[in-house]
This record gives structure tokens, C-alpha cells and sequence, in this order.
């Protein structure tokens, strides 16, 4: 039996996507208190110029991520009647440094909602 040890790396350019519709999807999730099983790490930042929201996220399973999205995300945002024009890109990841992991919840606290 061979043990997968491969860690994907999710990035999802959201268009025209706004932070209180990106903040009530993931309410409609419940994504905070109870994530996928196999997501270690999401973290979501502004496109250039405001045009939508970049969605980063670290999974040890791709099937995981792919499932999420067509399980959880899709159903949510539809819900919301929230259709937005999205480019996934998953690959495998080559490195990860992060030397202050420890703080990277609290920075999250700190946006104004």
C-alpha cells in the first residue's frame, strides 16, 4: 500500500467577487468551525486594482479540494445567488516556509468586516 504524501496548492481568482459576499459564503459554509478534512491553510487577499478576491489554499488531498468545491463552495454561493466568473489552478506544491505560522490566525482578526 503506497501512503500519498502529496500536498496540492489551490489558487482561485474570484471576479468581480466582493469581501461581504466572499464573507457570507463562508458563513453559509461554516467553513471556520467546522473546515474540510483535508485543507491545512486558506488564506484570501484582493486581485489587483479591486477586481475580485485571490483565494490560496494549501489541501493534502486534490480530490478533497475538487469535492469541497463541488459539494460545499458551489451549493453555498448559489445559495447566496452568487455566480462569479472563476479561474482554478491546482498544482502540486514545491515549499512551504512560514516562521511565524503561529500568528497567521490573528492577523485574519484584524480586518475591518
Amino acid at each position: 500500500m503506497s501512503i500519498n504524501t502529496q500536498t496540492w496548492v489551490a489558487v482561485l481568482d474570484i471576479i468581480a467577487l466582493t469581501p461581504e459576499e466572499y464573507d457570507a459564503i463562508l458563513r453559509k459554509m461554516d467553513v471556520e468551525h467546522t473546515p474540510a478534512p483535508d485543507i491545512y491553510l486558506h488564506i484570501a487577499a484582493p486581485l489587483d486594482g479591486g477586481a475580485g478576491l485571490r483565494v490560496i489554499e494549501l489541501w493534502s488531498s486534490k480530490d478533497g479540494f475538487e469535492s469541497f468545491i463541488q459539494e460545499c463552495m458551489l451549493p453555498s454561493a448559489r445559495a447566496l445567488g452568487l455566480q462569479r466568473e472563476t479561474t482554478v489552478t491546482v498544482t502540486p506544491l514545491l515549499n512551504a516556509f512560514a516562521p511565524r505560522a503561529s500568528e497567521i490566525t490573528a492577523l485574519a482578526q484584524t480586518r475591518v468586516k
